[in-house]
């Protein structure tokens, strides 16, 4: 699965009986840091997670976000013609020292990295 990949995913995995394939997803930011070397990518979860945290039911949330980073990237291609940004991710190892990033949809992306972690898991009431 697509998280295995990914370091500090505790949190996440707790969240959900079975984590969701990342299909059709909303993604909210593509953020190029430090000369290229790092990227966060920033997604809304295709569905609420089944575990979600007491204080998450309390403010009526519905959406789970997430923002992965990653570090030491050796490529990357970005293109969209469009201001919605949604698609599918997918993100696997490539060997035990590179991590692929791939978007496809209205937005699509390619990106290698020596490694890659979840910065952050949030939650939030969505429209």
């Amino acid at each position: 699965m697509w998280y295995e990949a990914l370091e500090r995913n505790n949190f996440l995995v707790n969240l959900y009986n079975k984590l969701p394939e990342l299909e059709d997803v909303r993604i909210s930011e593509i953020n190029i840091h430090d000369e290229g070397r790092i990227v966060a990518i920033r997604f809304d979860m295709p569905r609420y997670a089944e575990r979600p945290p007491e204080k998450w039911e309390d403010l009526g949330n519905n959406t789970v976000c997430v923002r992965v980073d990653l570090s030491a990237v050796k490529e990357i291609t970005l293109n969209s013609g469009s201001s919605d940004y949604k698609g599918n991710i997918e993100i696997f190892k490539n060997d035990p020292e590179s991590i692929i990033v791939k978007i496809t949809g209205t937005v699509n992306a390619l990106i290698k990295a020596e490694s890659g972690f979840i910065q952050s898991v949030t939650g939030y009431f969505n429209e």
